[in-house]
């Protein structure tokens, strides 16, 4: 998943003002041989080596006219997990595009108004805890991926075209318009829980919670929201913002398309961060189905009453597929009600609840038969009911957050036939991490 489109992207979308960028613009040295004639033939080796060390380690400006940037963060998370009869101690990085990472950006002046430039974005977690994580495996592997690898060219008045892989126009349009400054923390995405293995009185069943969650528009990813989630070969436009609007759009290979608009603004008090994206796939993207199209709808929006830091952040998502069967759509509805306080002088603490409800994402399963071919049950529908809470405090001094959060999820389904429907037991996770930015 492509969680905030490269370091710069998320400052401007999601106002988290301590996701620093360090501009480092340094020069290569170069040192001239001093003279040994007073001093011995060794006198300066320790020096010339020294700047040799330095040389090797330095970020480097290529040239005299394109900056470059490195920014990241890194995120570890302590984890323990209950399924309804087992449980277990894990500790991991966040995964996909909430990983650990860092990015090495760069722009040059082409002519005033004018400019180039580029982003390479790199993920870096060791052990993960994540989407792949259940009962056998919950420290899934991790390593060095690329996420982005773009360039670009910005008119100030024309907006900017970007291509290469990137973070498409609709991925996370909704997820990021949270400005409660918790969405690595915790957003409608099931970052953690999906792989588990649902839980009933015979043990542990076949299906996954991210059977249960999955997104047409991603193949059928098991992960509930942000249906969009994932870099890909594409070309994108981002327009200026003008009177706090601002559109982008992109199309892909496989002729995928989406746009996107995008509102922030103050009203008086109020601060309002709003986001609606639509995207269109066509049948070869659809793995599962690969006759369907697959249409998907996201719109998301955070009110915040600024004095008080009392606000309220809203996702809801709407996926469609050209497909038969008895589950053809999905509804997803996220809430989250936050406070934002100053009570220490280590920074901002923020207190949230979340409830978020996913509907029918049960696609490829639709009147599949949940139970023997003696006494059927087909599925018709499908409930995941999701419920937390959490605290986040920022350290101002360190550029980081820490972190503590519950997260508890149930499942409901709708069968027909003779058996009774199955039931599961709910599943639930105890976290504590932190986030460090550079």
């Amino acid at each position: 998943m492509d969680m905030f489109g490269g370091l710069k992207r998320t400052s401007s979308r999601i106002t988290i003002a301590t996701a620093l960028g360090l501009t480092l613009g340094v020069y290569a040295m170069h040192a001239s041989p001093a003279k040994a004639a007073d001093f011995g033939g060794d006198c300066c080796a320790d020096l010339e080596e020294r700047v040799a060390e330095l040389e090797a380690t330095t970020v480097r400006k290529g040239n005299k006219k394109v900056s470059v940037t490195i920014s990241g963060w890194v995120v570890k998370t302590i984890n323990v997990w209950d399924d309804g009869d087992v449980s277990n101690f894990v500790v991991g990085d966040k995964d996909a595009d909430l990983a650990s990472r860092f990015a090495i950006t760069g722009e040059a002046q082409i002519s005033p108004g004018w400019s180039a430039g580029y982003n390479l974005t790199v993920t870096a977690p060791a052990d993960v805890f994540g989407i792949g994580s259940n009962q056998i495996v919950d420290d899934v592997n991790g390593g060095i991926n690329t996420l982005y690898s773009y360039m670009y060219i910005k008119s100030d008045k024309w907006g900017t075209l970007n291509w290469g892989t990137l973070s498409p126009a609709t991925d996370n349009v909704a997820v990021l318009a949270d400005a409660s400054g918790t969405v690595i923390e915790s957003n409608a995405v099931f970052f953690e829980g999906a792989g588990f293995f649902l839980r009933n009185n015979a043990g542990l069943s076949n299906l996954t919670w991210g059977s249960f969650l999955q997104c047409a528009t991603l193949s059928g990813a098991g992960i509930g929201a942000d249906c969009n989630g994932a870099p890909y070969d594409a070309v994108r436009y981002d327009s200026p913002t003008i009177a706090g609007f601002h559109l982008e759009a992109s199309f892909g290979e496989d002729d995928k398309g989406d746009i996107a608009v995008f509102y922030a603004g103050d009203w008086g008090n109020i601060q309002v961060n709003a986001a609606y994206g639509y995207t269109h796939t066509t049948p070869s993207q659809v793995g599962f189905a690969p006759n369907a199209d697959a249409n998907l709808h996201q719109a998301g929006a955070t009110i915040m009453h600024v004095p008080s830091g009392i606000g309220l952040y809203g996702l809801y998502q709407y996926e469609e597929m050209s497909i038969s069967g008895p589950i053809t759509d999905s509804n997803v509805w996220y809430l989250k009600p936050f406070v934002k306080t100053d009570w220490t002088p280590l920074g901002a603490t923020t207190f949230y609840g979340e409830y978020g409800n996913y509907e029918d994402q049960a696609f490829s399963l639709g009147n599949a038969n949940l139970c023997t071919a003696a006494n059927p049950c087909n599925l018709t529908g499908s409930e995941v009911d999701r419920w937390g809470a959490g605290v986040v405090q920022e350290i101002d001094a360190a550029a980081m957050h820490v972190f503590a959060r519950w997260q508890h999820q149930s499942i409901d389904l709708d069968t027909t036939g003779p058996a009774a429907t199955p039931s599961f037991d709910d599943w639930d996770l105890y976290q504590v991490g932190g986030v460090i930015f550079f």
